[in-house]
């Protein structure tokens, strides 16, 4: 049997994207966050609500926050989901209660 590695005692080499702009880091595991579940759909309504305005039945970003700039990946870096379709109830509210 291999023996347990406790992770927390782990360092990483992080390269970064432009090379030419910087150089690679030996990190320890404690200085870097891990982000579980940071995308969800609750998440996403939010974000939505508050950066967004309906204009002429059209959802456009508010024009302050300069949204057109960015991309998905810039405010979601994670993989991006994948939602399981689930049809719409047609009873809405309480069961019927049985006599």
């Amino acid at each position: 049997k291999k023996a347990i590695i406790d992770p927390s005692l782990f360092k990483y080499k992080v390269q970064p994207i432009k090379k030419h702009l910087y150089e690679p880091v030996i990190v320890k595991a404690s200085q870097l966050s891990r982000r579980k579940h940071l995308f969800s759909r609750d998440r996403l309504k939010l974000f939505l609500k508050q950066h967004c305005e309906p204009h002429d039945g059209v959802i456009k970003a508010i024009e302050k926050y300069n949204l057109a700039e960015q991309n998905f990946s810039y405010f979601f870096p994670d993989e991006p989901p994948t939602f399981i379709f689930s049809p719409a109830s047609r009873r809405r509210g309480r069961p019927p209660k049985r006599a």
